[in-house]
């Protein structure tokens, strides 16, 4: 499936004023069923979670964030922390009203939702982190942009696109100001607080999150699975979108089965 270019039907975009920064949110907000927040990584923005987005959208409300100074967002004084990212994701699942949803991240969106599901474990009923920084192995700048240029030449020309479109937009000394945040938050102390039910998500030929580090994650969580996607890269979330759903139903499922009220059901063929 190639990269969609519009948010899927029956959605439309709302600009949020969070702790005064401005957020903009692709969704339905329509809080009928339950509902997924994905929390894009490094430089990016929730376009490149449409595909996705149009995947898990047969049974959850979804909405995919662009955080402050990503995506078209005016960029705040400062590049914030994961932490004071975490507070705004939080920011934005109280202001729209939603009931527990599943945190979805993505790269350093992984260390975000880590972050806000340890600080408000109520907040959520359940987390995936797909593709989740920082490994400790290549804890550094330079180690960090060597896994990258690996995945790069993994990654189909398509993501490459979607992602060097959002890290120009972004800018590189805002790009390198983050990376700092980045380096020095340590996701695996946030998932040791993370005790509702998580996924943690690699693709089989992602260099940034190595098979041991999504282990030792794994491992070190109160409540956790471990699921690889057989021949992806790091940005499988664009190219492997169906794939990917198809591996997160079940979690999805098994969270939802656990809600009290009726549960989302897949409209009719």
């Amino acid at each position: 499936m190639f990269q969609r270019s519009a948010p899927p039907a029956g959605s439309s975009t709302r600009r949020l004023q969070i702790d005064g920064h401005a957020v903009d949110v692709r969704g339905t907000f329509s809080p009928q069923r339950p509902a997924i927040v994905m929390v894009h990584g490094l430089g990016m923005s929730g376009e490149y979670f449409l595909s996705l987005a149009d995947e898990f959208a047969a049974t959850h409300d979804v909405y995919a964030l662009d955080l402050p100074g990503y995506g078209k967002t005016p960029n705040p004084d400062h590049a914030l922390s994961i932490s004071e990212l975490g507070e705004v994701v939080a920011g934005v699942v109280r202001a729209l009203g939603l009931d527990r949803p599943v945190v979805v991240g993505h790269s350093m969106g992984c260390q975000i939702a880590a972050d806000v599901v340890a600080a408000d474990p109520e907040l959520f009923a359940g987390y995936i982190l797909i593709g989740p920084t920082v490994d400790p192995s290549a804890r550094s700048l330079l180690g960090q942009g060597a896994r990258l240029m690996r995945d790069t030449w993994r990654e189909p020309l398509r993501n490459n696109l979607v992602v060097f479109r959002n890290y120009l937009r972004m800018g590189p000394l805002r790009y390198l100001h983050t990376v700092r945040h980045m380096l020095a938050d340590r996701t695996e102390d946030s998932i040791r607080a993370c005790t509702i039910p998580g996924l943690v998500i690699r693709g089989e030929q992602d260099p940034i999150a190595s098979a041991p580090w999504a282990r030792q994650l794994v491992d070190l969580a109160p409540d956790a699975a471990l699921l690889e996607i057989p021949e992806a890269p790091h940005a499988l979330q664009i190219s492997q979108a169906q794939q990917l759903a198809s591996g997160c139903a079940p979690f999805l499922a098994a969270i939802d089965g656990a809600r009290p009220g009726p549960q989302p059901t897949a409209p009719a063929a």
